[in-house]
């Protein structure tokens, strides 16, 4: 019953137009839906823990999911590389 939930879960969450997410993975573990796998922002991974929430499986939630975005140019945390000047 444990695995067959983390699966549809898993579907739900490929499945949904918000997230189409295929590399999240589910787990039961006792009273805990351990969820890992890896998405480019923030917010995509807001929108998958909102898509488990909306199926309301009784279970705490734990988040284990990374970013694998690297920031962008100009964007916070880039680090800034200044060419060397001519003499």
């Amino acid at each position: 019953m444990n695995e067959q939930l983390a699966r549809d879960l898993e579907c739900a969450i490929a499945t949904d137009p918000r997230t189409h997410e295929l590399g999240i993975h589910l787990e039961v573990r006792g009273d805990h839906l351990v969820v890992c796998g890896e998405v480019a922002t923030e917010k995509r991974r807001a929108m998958v823990l909102d898509v488990i929430r909306e199926h309301d499986t009784g279970l705490d939630i734990a988040d284990h999911i990374v970013l694998s975005a690297e920031p962008g140019p100009g964007g916070p945390g880039h680090e800034r590389i200044v060419p060397p000047t001519s003499s």
